[in-house]
């Protein structure tokens, strides 16, 4: 009988062996990765898209990477692209970034490179990672996490030093937990910077973008490469049938408070406007 408990034994330890190694390669298996590079004027127009209407002229596809330019007195808080379909299960998002030159804003929370996700669900959960110049020429990185509570936005926002003009940005969900990392120059180890309950739901909306919290000060932004892997990526093009509608990003940017002086412009054109026209019929019955 020796022999057979040995020859189970042998059999049982092989088993175990290939379930340790077989089973990570069948968990690979069903992720799958998406890799865009914007070197060379690339611009792949079946899986990302500009986000907004009128962002085609700040959107430019460079030999040196994708420049999103946002000039000084422009009406927009932020410019984008992003892709053509949702994610969803655990995933690893990676951007690499250069700032060709900064110019310190004299207002706002800062202005730079950033990546920003939404989720679908009914807290409306969005975190983002960017790397800013905020006033004073504080040089960060900045992660968020923003959620609808009682019909309140909240917001939970952490910083860190940054010095490097050109980096990546990385998130990745495990489960329901979010990490934000960051790589401050392109050939330096990523850093964990924080990690965060975010949920399972559907990454409803992926944006690649440059901040522009001061309108008075210009930022480009060259994006260099763009790197998601998960484990499913719902409404892809290539996953829909002929003529069945694609999957529709939209991002809603917060609204930019408005001058007083052109507040109190408009208020006085309408009170000139009212008395002259009161004038008028006064006139007029005379």
């Amino acid at each position: 009988m020796k022999p057979l408990f040995r020859t189970v034994g042998i059999q049982w330890w092989i088993a175990c062996l290939l379930l340790l190694v077989i089973g990570p390669v069948q968990a690979e298996q069903g992720r799958r990765e998406l890799k865009f590079s914007f070197l060379g004027e690339q611009f792949d127009n079946e899986q990302l898209v500009p986000l907004g209407r009128g962002m085609l002229r700040l959107i430019k596809p460079r030999r040196d990477g994708l420049s999103l330019n946002l000039p000084a007195g422009h009406q927009v808080s932020s410019v984008g692209i992003s892709p053509r379909f949702q994610i969803r299960g655990d995933f690893e998002i990676t951007a690499s970034y250069e700032v060709p030159a900064w110019k310190n804003p004299e207002s706002g929370y800062g202005l730079g490179p950033s990546l920003y996700l939404r989720m679908h669900d009914e807290q409306e959960s969005a975190a983002m990672i960017a790397r800013l110049l905020r006033p004073g020429n504080k040089q960060v990185f900045s992660t968020s996490v923003s959620t609808t509570i009682e019909g309140k936005r909240k917001f939970d926002v952490k910083l860190e030093e940054a010095k490097q003009n050109s980096g990546k940005l990385k998130l990745i969900r495990t489960g329901s937990q979010l990490k934000f990392l960051f790589a401050d120059g392109p050939d330096t180890e990523f850093r964990e910077l924080r990690e965060v309950e975010l949920g399972t739901a559907d990454v409803d909306l992926l944006r690649l973008g440059a901040q522009q919290s001061d309108l008075k000060t210009p930022i480009q932004v060259l994006w260099k490469e763009l790197s998601i892997s998960a484990e499913a990526f719902p409404n892809h093009p290539d996953s829909l049938a002929l003529g069945e509608r694609q999957h529709v990003p939209t991002y809603q940017a917060a609204p930019q408070p408005h001058s007083l002086s052109l507040i109190w412009s408009l208020v006085s054109g309408i009170a000139l406007l009212c008395i002259l026209f009161a004038v008028y019929l006064v006139r007029k019955r005379a």
